[in-house]
């Protein structure tokens, strides 16, 4: 009873793998796909009893030999309960024409047919990339792995007829708040993006902050303008320090040169008056008019400068005179005596 049971769950799962990876040949030529590095079982067309010999064939080389009560090659894990061929681990080496071959008796059944088997790499899970395109946003479906991939779009997970290619464009303003995700598949594997949504504008913006144009201009533009009328800005600051401060420096320099003039200017002004003082003090040796001098005072200076012994009788001595001195000689070389003063003539006065 067990061994009908699981005869039966065997043939219901090998005719619902025949009708799901089983197919008609196509224009690559292959009867089924398999996954790579996955398990796959090839169909026997045939109801198989016990009594009969089964035989696969892989290309031209038997993989597998059955008898009545013993396997000649191969091995019980090797096939299903009704003789379907279960291949393992997947790879390009056993991708090719799969041929079932079953005697009763001695005596062939007939031609089964064959079935070429083909290895995919199956897809990996795609993600959806979005470029902003003002006025317009740009959705790609980028996929890593997967041998001949195929395409389809979903809006609010409802599949977008038509939309068949890795790429999809919209108008931004329609698409404000949809989700999309893109779904790939191939002949072993199927795998679908998680939702995304545009970010081109965020709220009740527009345009995206990336693609804004201000007055027709992007805003770009305008921003590299206003740095570089800053930087001009900037350069004009630093040239008009600069000349502020050279001219206060020369304006330093100019000041200090006239204080140095103005002092040696008055310390010539008062040499000038030291020379000018020293000429009318007349000292020895002058030979110029003499100073109208009280008798007095000459008295007092002839006294200091030959004072007299006074007489036993009290009664001063006459001084005696003084010898009569001899005419100097003319010397040419002497220097010139200045002119004498000339008296100041009156004129009339100024009114």
């Amino acid at each position: 009873m067990v061994m009908m049971k699981m005869a039966a769950f065997s043939n219901a799962a090998a005719l619902l793998l025949f009708f799901s990876v089983f197919a008609p040949a196509d224009s690559t030529g292959c009867d089924m796909y398999g996954a790579a590095k996955a398990n796959v079982t090839v169909p026997l067309p045939y109801n198989l009893k016990k009594s009969d010999h089964l035989r696969w064939r892989h290309d031209n080389s038997i993989i597998l030999d059955q008898r009545p009560n013993k396997f000649v090659k191969g091995s019980l894990s090797d096939i299903t309960e009704n003789g379907s061929l279960i291949l393992k681990n997947l790879d390009q080496s056993k991708e090719g024409t799969y041929t079932p071959e079953i005697y009763e008796d001695g005596k062939s059944k007939g031609n089964m047919g064959s079935i070429k088997l083909c290895i995919l790499e199956p897809v990996s899970q795609p993600q959806v990339k979005i470029q902003c395109l003002s006025p317009s946003v740009k959705f790609t479906c980028a996929v890593d792995k997967g041998d001949n991939p195929t395409f389809e779009w979903l809006q609010n997970s409802k599949i977008l007829a038509n939309a068949k290619e890795p790429f999809l464009t919209k108008t931004v303003k329609a698409v404000e708040t949809a989700t999309f995700s893109c779904k790939v598949s191939n002949k072993v594997s199927s795998m679908t993006s998680p939702d995304v949504k545009q970010n081109c504008i965020k709220g009740s913006d527009s345009e995206s902050l990336l693609n804004r144009e201000i007055y027709g201009i992007n805003i770009w533009i305008l921003v590299g303008s206003g740095g570089g009328l800053v930087l001009v800005l900037m350069i004009l600051v630093i040239v008009c320090c600069i000349r502020n401060k050279r001219r206060k420096r020369k304006q330093l320099k100019d000041e200090e040169e006239l204080r140095l003039q103005l002092a040696s200017a008055n310390q010539h002004h008062h040499q000038h008056q030291n020379q000018h003082h020293h000429h009318q003090q007349q000292p020895a040796g002058h030979t110029g008019p003499r100073q109208n001098r009280s008798r007095q005072q000459r008295n007092q200076q002839r006294n200091q400068q030959n004072p007299t012994p006074d007489h036993p009788n009290g009664q001063p001595q006459p001084s005696p005179r003084r010898p009569a001195q001899a005419p100097r000689p003319a010397d040419t070389k002497e220097e010139q005596p200045p002119p004498l003063p000339q008296p100041r003539k009156k004129g009339p006065r100024a009114p």
